[in-house]
């Protein structure tokens, strides 16, 4: 029978963010596989053994966003450390990270795959892992013959309200710089709802004018009120499952691995914000525009060809050159993707998607999601809303 263990997690569950909650629920879900495992949330491991407080008891291994001071403190001891925090990376110390270059390689692949030609990125280079992640977006970029401007902006606090004017007035002018369509892939998720607010005044659409991804999805910043935005899904519950699987082989006496394992992201969650297909063609965009403003009501090729004056056949060879497939086909796409997004809202009944969408009904619906996807609407809500399998793209 394998022997006890007490582990303790130190992962700042004080802060509602998902890269420290996600992570504590990948260690749990290995807890849960491994009945010896005994886990206690304790943020300052050790110190108990020097205060005095409360009857000792020791751990055989800690997971945490681990300081300098816990690091040393933990090796004079001889307990088992793996650190989650990137920020706190060095040389020697265990250590189950996002692979931020991927992350940077994924943004691109879905903008570019967008048509988008022109972007730029936007960074808080204080945030550790902003550097690989840019140069990984950057490089992924130019090897498609792509344009990539990159942006930085000072870290502050958001409740100063000078450092907040300051964010404002930078991000106005870098706007004001922009050659327009163009795609901006941004590290911190409040400051792509700035980016938004601004285009608003300006008269601009998200995202015909402008798309917007951000690097983490954080529900309550990009998927509140519209557009919402297109965000990477960090894995980081993975991350949380693969440090307790470490430190499991760690406290069997395994050394420690020579690299930092770096864990791939799980896929980009397109929202809103990116639902585009960026085109040269003005003829082809402004019908973009018009489709997207009325996609809830029925589409014709002659209504669209009319309000935007050319002919039904101009229009469709036109669609033809610049998305390689007709109008009706781009109409089915927008509508499929806003029906898969809306989907992943549990409250939303199928049939009112069904009509917001623009399919009228569930079993039109039903039949373009079999055709398309080879799965029912109602099948493919419960897979992207039970999902927990770390391997399988959301």
């Amino acid at each position: 029978m394998a022997p006890r263990r007490r582990i303790a997690i130190a992962l700042n569950l004080e802060e509602v963010v998902p890269y420290h909650h996600d992570v504590f629920a990948g260690t749990q879900r290995y807890a849960a596989e491994h009945a010896q495992w005994e886990c206690v949330i304790d943020e300052h491991p050790f110190r108990k053994e020097l205060s005095g407080i409360e009857p000792y008891r020791k751990y055989d291994g800690v997971i945490a966003r681990a300081t300098p001071t816990l690091t040393r403190r933990l090796k004079r001891l001889g307990v088992p450390l793996v650190n989650t925090w990137f920020q706190q990376a060095r040389p020697g110390l265990p250590g189950v990270y996002s692979d931020f270059a991927q992350m940077g390689r994924l943004a691109a692949e879905h903008l570019l795959e967008r048509g988008f030609r022109n972007l730029s990125y936007l960074l808080v280079p204080e945030e550790k892992g902003s550097e690989s992640l840019g140069e990984a977006f950057v490089q992924c970029i130019q090897e498609e013959g792509g344009h990539c401007l990159v942006h930085e902006c000072p870290s502050g606090f958001y409740a100063d309200p000078a450092y907040w004017t300051f964010l404002v007035k930078r991000l106005s002018h870098w706007l004001d710089q922009l050659s327009r369509p163009m795609a901006l892939f941004i590290n911190v998720p409040l400051l792509a709802r700035i980016a938004i607010s601004l285009c608003r005044n300006r008269g601009w659409q998200v995202p015909q004018d402008l798309a917007i991804m951000c690097e983490i999805d954080i529900q309550q910043v990009v998927g509140c009120t519209a557009p919402q935005i297109s965000a990477i899904d960090v894995n980081y519950e993975r991350v949380g499952y693969e440090a307790a699987a470490l430190l499991d082989r760690l406290m069997d006496g395994e050394p420690p691995p020579t690299k930092p394992i770096l864990i791939p992201p799980k896929g980009v969650i397109a929202r809103e914000s990116t639902d585009y297909f960026a085109v040269e063609d003005e003829v082809v965009a402004e019908a973009l525009r018009y489709i997207a403003s009325r996609l809830r009501r029925p589409l014709t090729v002659e209504q669209i060809s009319e309000e935007i004056a050319v002919s039904p056949r101009t229009l469709q060879r036109r669609f033809e050159a610049a998305l390689g497939r007709p109008v009706s086909a781009e109409i089915r796409r927008l509508r499929l993707e806003k029906a898969k997004r809306m989907l992943g809202e549990p409250d939303r009944q199928i049939q009112e998607i069904a009509r917001q969408t623009g399919f009228g009904t569930h079993h039109q619906m039903n039949h373009v999601f079999q055709r398309e996807l080879s799965t029912s609407p109602s099948a493919y809500r419960k897979k992207i809303l039970g999902e927990r399998d770390f391997g399988t793209d959301r």
